[in-house]
């Protein structure tokens, strides 16, 4: 779907905008991130996009976390004097190029703010359809190199009894 080397996610925001997720958070609100995490996973994998979940966070500095062990895929807890949405603006006007941005936020002031700097903005819906496909293409990946190794990997030893 994209050419984009960055996937930044306004994580509560998508959260609290799909009915699944939003019935998650009123659980526990480590599922909800987790589970739209989980999603975004097969578009970081599948297209080796580096992937940030932005969240609103309860100290007074950035805090970073890497969920699946991966420097490339992380969780960012905006510090409690600026929100989530602040620290996407701060990261869209640090980027060196930010058509290598992909922004997705249900909020309409977050998508503008990655258009204006030329950023694609994309909503809730359009990455769930982008981590489907991304799925399906991994799984597919995954399918035909199962077949590849069953044929090549036959027993060559010739052994008579």
């Amino acid at each position: 779907m994209s050419a984009s080397k960055y996937l930044l996610i306004d994580a509560y925001n998508v959260i609290c905008a799909t009915d699944h997720l939003r019935k998650l958070l009123e659980d526990n609100l480590d599922s909800a991130r987790d589970e739209l995490a989980e999603i975004a996973a097969s578009i970081h994998d599948a297209e080796g996009v580096r992937v940030a979940l932005i969240l609103d966070g309860k100290n007074d500095l950035l805090e970073v976390e890497h969920p699946f062990g991966k420097k490339t895929f992380e969780y960012l807890y905006a510090p409690v004097a600026l929100t989530a949405d602040g620290v996407i603006e701060r990261i869209l006007r640090r980027v060196k190029k930010a058509s290598d941005v992909s922004v997705v936020s249900n909020d309409n002031m977050v998508r503008e703010a990655a258009r204006s700097t030329g950023a694609m903005a994309l909503r809730p819906e359009e990455l769930f359809e982008w981590a489907r496909a991304c799925e399906a293409r991994l799984l597919q990946d995954a399918a035909r190199r199962r077949k590849e190794n069953a044929q090549e990997w036959r027993n060559g030893l010739d052994i008579e009894l």
